[in-house]
């Protein structure tokens, strides 16, 4: 429990927020004498994570070492709230190192934005299944008892 308090103050002082969407794998099957076709398979989950600087007088920029810090610690913090859910399922922590996001509804305050992936290995062309939704279900559970707003 001492790690997942670690994790709240981290996400606390970014004012974190996160979205929630279905990652999919795009399969193109090629025929021959027929043209390419996609399938869209929904794989899994992205749950995403955006932070603020926690300094006030401060802003996020790509030039200041300000982002690589809050991305180091919201790696950190999501690390600590992925628990066993991720065993039957793969769990993988993505950051947006060259990327800023730009939040309209915070007058366009520049946030950084970590993608907690949930997937499987059962194969490219197969859905996620139970153990995903479960994985999810759990992650945003944490991310609530923590005090992070979903948006």
């Amino acid at each position: 429990m001492e790690t997942l308090e670690h994790a709240r103050d981290l996400f606390l002082q970014h004012h974190v927020r996160y979205e929630v969407s279905t990652y999919y794998v795009v399969l193109e099957a090629l025929t021959s004498g027929a043209s390419p076709s996609e399938r869209r398979i929904p794989a899994g989950f992205d749950i995403d994570l955006y932070a603020i600087e926690s300094d006030k007088g401060s802003v996020l920029s790509l030039e200041s070492g300000e982002l690589r810090k809050t991305l180091d610690d919201l790696c950190a913090a999501c690390k600590e709230i992925i628990g066993p859910e991720g065993q039957s399922s793969t769990i993988e922590i993505i950051p947006s190192e060259e990327t800023l996001v730009l939040d309209p509804s915070r007058h366009f305050e520049a946030e950084a934005s970590v993608r907690i992936r949930i997937s499987h290995l059962r194969g490219l062309d197969q859905p996620a299944g139970p153990s995903e939704e479960k994985a999810r279900a759990v992650l945003e559970q944490r991310l609530h008892f923590l005090g992070v707003k979903r948006t």
